[in-house]
């Protein structure tokens, strides 16, 4: 299986729900908390096409009830 590495998002750069997820997390010391936030809120690379897309907006995209 050929895997890439996730790229995290940079905490100084999120911004909404994450920044606060991430702010929080941070505040009340859970550190490997906030590291999977920035991961959540990061970018993964296609092992098969090599396109890149943001992690969170691909599950919520791919997690919608159907209408």
């Amino acid at each position: 299986m050929d895997r890439r590495e996730l790229r995290p998002a940079d905490p100084a750069a999120l911004s909404g729900v994450g920044r606060r997820m991430h702010e929080t997390a941070v505040r009340d010391g859970q550190g490997s908390l906030a590291d999977g936030i920035a991961h959540l809120f990061g970018h993964a690379e296609c092992p098969h096409c090599a396109s890149v897309f943001n992690v969170a907006e691909e599950y919520t995209s791919a997690n919608r009830p159907v209408m």
